[in-house]
C-alpha cells in the first residue's frame, strides 16, 4: 500500500496529544505522541505506540515510573517544545516531579502514572501496555487535539453556551450603532453592518441595515473568520502579536511584507475598500467556503485550502487608489474601525451593496459619510448606556476565557488582548 495514501486516509481521524514522561539517571526524558490509548478496566492498563525509529523511547524503559500527561488545547507551544529533538527541552517548559517519581508537566488535563508491563512488536512500531498506579484531572478544560496535520482544541455542541453568551454579548454592545447605521442605509440606499469580535479569531455580524433596493443577504450572528485578507481594518494598528497571529494563517510567508505595508495603509487612511470581484461565481464561493469555515465544518485540510483561495483572491487586498476623482470603481465594502474612548477598536462599520462603477469622487463621498457616523458611534461609547453595554462586551470578554485581562474593570479593549493558542 502506498504510505503516503495510507497517511491520508488515516489523517481524517483525530487523535489526542499526550506526554510520556519520566526519569533516567535523575534527568526528566519524555516523547510526545498521538497513539495513547484506554485498554483495560481491570485491572486498569493503558498503552502507547512508539516508533522504533525513536529516540526518546529507549530512555523511557530505563524510567521506572512513567507519566502520562494529557495536554491541554492551548498548549500548542508545549507541544511543539516536547516533540523537539533538544535535548534541554524541559528546561524550557514548566514540570515538577511527582510523589511517585515522574515529570508532571504544569497545566496539563490529566495525569496518569503506570509502571511497563509488557511490549508487542508491531510492524515499524511497538505496543507497549502499561499498568496504571494513579490517576488525576489535574485541569478540567478540553485537550489538544491533532488532526490532519493540526493542533486544534474540541467544541462539543454541550459547550455552546459560551458562543451564545458572545453573540449576546456582541449584540449589545452593537446596538448602540443601530439607529445611525439605518440612518445611513436609508441615506447611500445601501446596506451597512456592524461586525463585533466574538474570539480572537472570528468577528460575529452583529447587526445589519438596509436602504433602497438593497437585498437582505447577511445572517445575523454568522462568523467572519480572522483570516487575511479578511478583517484588514481590525487588525490594522491592533498590538504586535494580534498582527502576528492573523499574518501566521497566511498559506504563503512571502506575502507577510506586502501584508503589512497594506496594514500600514489603511491605518493611516482609517478605512479599507474591497474591491468587487471579476468572477461573481468565484465570489459565491468564497462566501460559502468562509460560511463553512466559520461554522467550524472544514477540516484543518480544507481551512488551509480556503486560505489559499483567498490569498489568491488579490480584489480583496488591491489597494485602491482615489487621487483621480474621475476613475470608475467597483466597490464591494467599505469597512472603518469604531474607537472606543481608549483608542482601541470595538466594532467595524460597513457599507455594501454600493451601486456599481462608482466614480472616485463618489466613494470618497461615501467614505466621509461613513467616517461621519463613525464618529456618532463613537460618541454613544463614551458615557451612558453606550459606555455601559461597552463595560458588559469587556467584563464577558474578560471572563470568557479568551482575554488575558487583570480585572473586568480594565478600561483596555479586551477584544486586542491575546488568548489561547
Amino acid at each position: 500500500m502506498d504510505t503516503n495514501f495510507y497517511r491520508e486516509v488515516m489523517g481524517h481521524y483525530p487523535t489526542g496529544v499526550v506526554l510520556v514522561s519520566g526519569m533516567r539517571n535523575g534527568k526528566p526524558v519524555g516523547m510526545v505522541v498521538g497513539t495513547f490509548s484506554s485498554v483495560s478496566l481491570d485491572p486498569p492498563m493503558v498503552s502507547f505506540m512508539p516508533a522504533k525509529t525513536s529516540t526518546s523511547y529507549p530512555k523511557l524503559l530505563e524510567a521506572p515510573v512513567l507519566c502520562i500527561n494529557v495536554l491541554a488545547y492551548d498548549q500548542t507551544d508545549v507541544c511543539r517544545v516536547l516533540a523537539g529533538s533538544d535535548p534541554d527541552k524541559f528546561d524550557k517548559v514548566a514540570w515538577s516531579l511527582s510523589p511517585e517519581g515522574a515529570p508532571v508537566l504544569h497545566n496539563a488535563v490529566a495525569t496518569i502514572h503506570c509502571t511497563r508491563a509488557e511490549q508487542f512488536e508491531a510492524g515499524d512500531h511497538w505496543i507497549t501496555l502499561c499498568r496504571v498506579t494513579t490517576m488525576e484531572v489535574t485541569r478540567p478544560v478540553t485537550p489538544l487535539l491533532f488532526f490532519q496535520g493540526g493542533y486544534g482544541g474540541f467544541s462539543p455542541r454541550t459547550m455552546s453556551a459560551r458562543g451564545d453568551a458572545g453573540l449576546f454579548a456582541a449584540l449589545r454592545l452593537a446596538d448602540v450603532a443601530r439607529p445611525h447605521l439605518d440612518e445611513l442605509a436609508t441615506r447611500l440606499q445601501c446596506q451597512t453592518t456592524a461586525l463585533v469580535a466574538v474570539d480572537e479569531d472570528a468577528l460575529t455580524i452583529a447587526i445589519s441595515a438596509y436602504g433602497g433596493t438593497a437585498e437582505m443577504t447577511e445572517r445575523l450572528g454568522e462568523r467572519i473568520p480572522l483570516i487575511p485578507p479578511i478583517g484588514m481594518a481590525y487588525v490594522a494598528g491592533a498590538e504586535e502579536h494580534v498582527v502576528d497571529r492573523w499574518l501566521a494563517r497566511l498559506p504563503d510567508r512571502d506575502e507577510v511584507p506586502a501584508y503589512r505595508q497594506r496594514l500600514d495603509s489603511v491605518l493611516a487612511r482609517g478605512f479599507e475598500i474591497t474591491l468587487a470581484g471579476p468572477d461573481a461565481d468565484e465570489i459565491e464561493r468564497l462566501r460559502d467556503s468562509l460560511a463553512d469555515y466559520a461554522a467550524g465544518r472544514l477540516t484543518p485540510a480544507r481551512q488551509r485550502a480556503v486560505s489559499a483561495e483567498l490569498g489568491r483572491a488579490s480584489f480583496f487586498r488591491e489597494e485602491v487608489p482615489l487621487d483621480d476623482d474621475g476613475a470608475t470603481l467597483d466597490i464591494s465594502f467599505i469597512t472603518a474601525p469604531v474607537h472606543n474612548p481608549e483608542g482601541d477598536v470595538s466594532m467595524l462599520a460597513q457599507l455594501g451593496q454600493v451601486p456599481g462603477s462608482a466614480s472616485a469622487a463618489t466613494v470618497k463621498s461615501w467614505i466621509r459619510q461613513l467616517k461621519d457616523t463613525v464618529a456618532k458611534i463613537e460618541q454613544e461609547l463614551v458615557d451612558g448606556t453606550g459606555r455601559k453595554r461597552l463595560e458588559e462586551y469587556r467584563s464577558w470578554f474578560s471572563h470568557s476565557g479568551t482575554a488575558d485581562v487583570s480585572s473586568p474593570a480594565d478600561t483596555r479593549s479586551v477584544i486586542r488582548k491575546p488568548g489561547p493558542a
